[in-house]
This record gives C-alpha cells, sequence and structure tokens, in this order.
C-alpha cells in the first residue's frame, strides 16, 4: 500500500458548495462548524435536536431527516457510533438517507465502521447511482495535537478520481489525509491502527504497574517512559522503513546497533521481575516466546526487527519494498 500524504490545507472554492453531516456529535458537530466558517452550505440531522439548534446558531440548517439532508446536499457524510446506526441511517426506513439520494451525490461515511458493512453501502450506493468514499476520522482527545485544530488524520478509499474531486474538503478536516485504496480500504487501515493502538497501550499498563509494584514513583517511572526512545518514537515506528521494509534486518553485514539477544535479555529480567511479584504481564510474556523463537532459529546476532519476521511468517506476507516508505514527519 502507497497512501497519498496531503498535508496542505485548502481554502480555495470546490465544484461542491452544499453538505449534509448526519451525526452532529464530537465528529461531526465539530466538522460542521468547521465547514460553516469555510463558507459552505451545511444542513445537519441529528436525533438529538440539541445538536443541531447549536449548529443552526452558527448558520447550519436543520433537517428533519436522514433523508431531506440528501435531497440538500451535494455531499453527505455520516458520523455515527457503530456500523448498526449507519445501516439504520442510511438504507431503513422510508426517512433514510437513500430514499433522498440523488444520481451524482458523493456519500462518505466517517464512522469507523466494520468493512461489511462498507460493502453494503458501496453496492446500495451503486445501484443509485451514488459515489461512495469510506473515510474513518482520525483523533485524539489527549496526548497529540492537531496542527490545525480539526483533527489528525482522514484515511480515505474508494475511487481515486472522486477522492481527488473531494480533497480540498477532506483537507479542511484534518492535517494529513491519507489516500487508502479500493473502498474498505480506508476502514480497515483504521482499525489496524485501533488494534495496534490498543496492543501498545496494554504493554504501558504492564511497564507501569510493575515498575509501581517495585517501588518506582509514578512520575520517575512515566518519564522514563516518555523521555526514553519509546516515548518519543513510539514502539520504534519510524525506524521501520530503515530496518525491516528495507530487509536489513536480514544481513548480518548491516551491524544492527541493538540486537535480539540484548533485547531478549532485557524481556527475561522484565519478566523475571514481574514474576518475582507474582504479576501477570501476558503482552510481555508473548513478546518473551517470540524473542526466544528467534534466538533458537539463530537470530541472536540480527537487528531486533528481525523478530518481526516470525509475524510475517504466521500471516504469509513480507513487509518489503524497493521504494522508501516515508513516515509522516513528528512536528
Amino acid at each position: 500500500m502507497s497512501p497519498s500524504n496531503s498535508t496542505s490545507k485548502s481554502k480555495a472554492p470546490t465544484n461542491y458548495r452544499t453538505i449534509g453531516i448526519i451525526g452532529c456529535g464530537n465528529i461531526g458537530g465539530r466538522q460542521a462548524a468547521n465547514f460553516l466558517a469555510h463558507g459552505y452550505s451545511v444542513y445537519v440531522y441529528d436525533i438529538n435536536p440539541d445538536q443541531m439548534t447549536e449548529l443552526q446558531s452558527l448558520g447550519a440548517h436543520i433537517t428533519h431527516s436522514c433523508a431531506e439532508v440528501a435531497t440538500c446536499s451535494e455531499i453527505i457524510f455520516t458520523s455515527l457510533p457503530t456500523p448498526t446506526d449507519v445501516i439504520t441511517a442510511v438504507l431503513e426506513g422510508e426517512h433514510s438517507l437513500s430514499q433522498g439520494l440523488r444520481p451524482g451525490s458523493i456519500y462518505i461515511d466517517l464512522t469507523t465502521n466494520s468493512p461489511e458493512t462498507i460493502l453494503k453501502l458501496y453496492k446500495a450506493m451503486k445501484e443509485l447511482g451514488v459515489e461512495m468514499l469510506d473515510a474513518p476520522f482520525n483523533d485524539c482527545p489527549e496526548g497529540a495535537k492537531s496542527e490545525g485544530g480539526m483533527g489528525l488524520a482522514v484515511l480515505a478509499s474508494g475511487s481515486k478520481t472522486i477522492f481527488e474531486q473531494v480533497e480540498p474538503i477532506l483537507q479542511l478536516m484534518a492535517d494529513r489525509v491519507l489516500y487508502c485504496g479500493e473502498i474498505g480500504r480506508g476502514t480497515k487501515c483504521k482499525l489496524i491502527h485501533n488494534a495496534v493502538n490498543a496492543v501498545a497501550v496494554q504493554a504501558v499498563s504492564e511497564g507501569i504497574t510493575l515498575g509501581l509494584a517495585e517501588g518506582i514513583e509514578l512520575q520517575t517511572i512515566w518519564d522514563a517512559l516518555r523521555f526514553g526512545s519509546f516515548g518519543q518514537n513510539a514502539g520504534d515506528i519510524h525506524g521501520l522503513p530503515h530496518y525491516w521494509f528495507s530487509r536489513r534486518c536480514d544481513d548480518l553485514s548491516q551491524h544492527p546497533a541493538f540486537t535480539v539477544k540484548l533485547l531478549h535479555k532485557d524481556l527475561r529480567i522484565a519478566l523475571a521481575m514481574a514474576s518475582q511479584r507474582n504479576i501477570s504481564v501476558p503482552q510481555l510474556s508473548l513478546a518473551v516466546k517470540d524473542y526466544e523463537e528467534a534466538e533458537q532459529r539463530d537470530w541472536s546476532d540480527y537487528s531486533t526487527t528481525k523478530v518481526r519476521c516470525l509475524q510475517e511468517e504466521r500471516a504469509g506476507v513480507i513487509a518489503k519494498t524497493t521504494l522508501p516508505v516515508i513516515p509522516c514527519p513528528v512536528e
């Protein structure tokens, strides 16, 4: 996958001047206000009237159904909590979005949806002559901050032609707009992102509780994590193109700075600390097993990244590219 990375924002007018938003909560409400501030005519619908009233004071047009949003708008966004909510709003009932959509309209789902639901929606839109993108929204309430104040990234997928037509609008929504490929891949990328994030959070939880059990002050263990290489470059994710994707990890002549045997040593010691305290650390335990297997395969002197080859075997894929995969700059 080679997503395009758009970092600049555009305030230039597009051919689309009317936008509909179904779901005016945290994401939908903010984006409605954002579009209004950029001069778009915005039609909104939410099952909570108070959400719409607040946007009306900013200039939004209140509607009485999803179908009405569709009849008034050229581009319609849904931003709802669950796949079931999206299906209900878009396809079910006489006042659903599908009842008001016109051929030539563009429908974009911002929900963190299921791939199956996205395909179902896409097929329904195709029958109606409506173009569709899935473009789940990525943001962080605390911690990482949006440069423009709206969001971190939009992960869009679907027709490249339609994506390019609406890209100026998507660029208003977040710091970065990634085109992820055919329909559904944006949703899959968002789900993968959230899964990786959840595992990392669990690992951090194991480390903090182990530190507290060892009598280390919370502030101290927190500083050790956030000021070290993990906190500055979580999981060494920005180093992966250099070591893993380039396959340097397969070449002993590259003289890795940090080897499998050295990190395995560290992990074993940390696991022993947890065992002495009778603390369950399942994420760490699984990591140790992978490093044990790596050493059994005589990978001791390879880069720690070599351990990821075990997961490649399990998945039947190889993370390799002849072109540089450039990570987003951390500013």
